[in-house]
């Protein structure tokens, strides 16, 4: 998977001529990756507090290794600045699900799409259903997860192309509660199946009661709307801890799992003796 990617990167890399203008080297390498498709994904768990079980991966895309696109902040940065996030968000949701089907788990599979993508190529991603559906996924498996929710500009016209998604069977999850003032009113405008609260709100919750305040509010406000909490960053015993204590209904981060590129349901031992 990687390997074939590095393959790649190393025989363009050869031939890349060396440019003052770093942007424009980057440009140049970003234009190359969507060429070829040059990035593969790696998959991180999401557990499930109250049977103790991986429910859900989260596809995560990675450019090559030996490149100055190699992670995923770094594409995103140079995908905004070209105008090709869109293109660059397609890729990505098709090498996830076609690297997911291969692994032959049943799992939830959570696929990252940002709402300018979503509203630029709606009909690349009605494109992509059909290939995830050719895959062999039903697609009430797959949960799409909206990020960079701040940069909505048109909601209604957002929520058009949204609907239609969710009719067909995905579902829908809003990421990164919490960093910013706007997620909660899109909260109550989407009603999503899934919240996932941002890391600054989880890391270190067990040493701070002002942030076990907000997570105990966000878990009643989840019950009443149905959306189950997933918190992400989790890092430590102690804070995977408060969560379950709390009732947040999942966990996410580099205690139960970091991002691989085979996916594994098997629980760690250090999890399973908290679950």
């Amino acid at each position: 998977m990687g390997g074939d990617v590095d393959a790649h990167w190393a025989r363009f890399a050869k031939g890349l001529q060396s440019r003052q203008n770093n942007r424009l080297h980057e440009i140049e390498v970003l234009c190359w990756i969507l060429k070829v498709g040059a990035v593969y994904p790696v998959f991180q768990p999401i557990l499930e507090m109250h049977t103790g079980a991986i429910v859900a991966f989260e596809g995560l895309i990675r450019g090559p290794e030996q490149s100055q696109l190699h992670t995923p902040e770094q594409l995103l940065r140079v995908a905004r600045s070209a105008g090709l996030l869109a293109e660059f968000n397609m890729l990505c949701v098709h090498k996830i699900a076609e690297y997911y089907a291969q692994s032959g788990l049943s799992q939830r599979l959570f696929i990252n799409l940002m709402p300018q993508a979503l509203i630029e190529g709606y009909a690349d991603f009605c494109k992509a259903s059909q290939f995830m559906k050719s895959c062999g996924f039903d697609l009430s498996q797959i949960t799409i997860e909206i990020t960079e929710t701040q940069s909505i500009l048109d909601r209604q016209l957002f929520r058009t192309r949204l609907q239609p998604l969710r009719d067909a069977g995905f579902r829908v999850a809003l990421d990164d509660l919490g960093e910013g003032f706007s997620s909660l009113q899109l909260w109550s405008e989407l009603r999503p199946d899934f919240v996932k609260v941002d890391m600054h709100l989880v890391q270190g919750v067990s040493e701070s009661p002002v942030k076990r305040h907000f997570l105990r509010s966000l878990q009643q406000i989840a019950e009443g709307c149905e959306s189950p909490l997933i918190a992400e960053g989790v890092e430590t015993a102690a804070d995977f801890c408060i969560l379950r204590d709390l009732g947040i209904a999942n966990a996410q981060g580099f205690f139960i799992g970091s991002g691989v590129k085979v996916p594994s349901p098997v629980v760690p031992q250090h999890v399973q003796v908290l679950s």
